[in-house]
C-alpha cells in the first residue's frame, strides 16, 4: 500500500482542477412551452435549432416542457432560449421548481 503525502502545493493544484469542474458541466434550461401537436413541437424544435450552442433539445409534449442542453464552452442564456421560443409560442416561460 503506497501513501502520498500532500504538501501544500498539490493540495492548491488539486483544488484549482477541482474548482472548474461545475463550470465544464452542460448547462440545462428548461422551459414551459404549451403545446397541443407534433406540429407545435415541430416548430418550437426548429427554432431552437437555430440557437448558437445548443447540444440537445428534449421535448415533453405531454408535459408541456422542453429541456435544451448546451455545449460546455458555450454561454448559452435563459433569456436567449426564452425570446427564441417565443418567437414561436407566445406563452412559454421558464420552468418553475416547486
Amino acid at each position: 500500500m503506497t501513501m502520498q503525502i500532500l504538501t501544500r502545493r498539490t493540495s492548491r493544484a488539486n483544488h484549482r482542477v477541482s474548482s472548474k469542474l461545475p463550470s465544464l458541466l452542460p448547462k440545462r434550461i428548461e422551459l414551459r412551452v404549451p403545446m397541443c401537436c407534433e406540429c407545435c413541437e415541430e416548430n418550437v424544435r426548429q427554432e431552437l435549432t437555430l440557437l448558437e450552442g445548443v447540444k440537445e433539445i428534449s421535448i415533453y409534449l405531454n408535459a408541456q416542457k422542453v429541456v435544451v442542453s448546451s455545449h460546455y464552452a458555450e454561454k448559452l442564456e435563459p433569456c436567449v432560449v426564452l425570446n427564441a421560443v417565443k418567437k414561436v409560442k407566445h406563452m412559454a416561460e421558464l420552468w418553475r421548481s416547486k
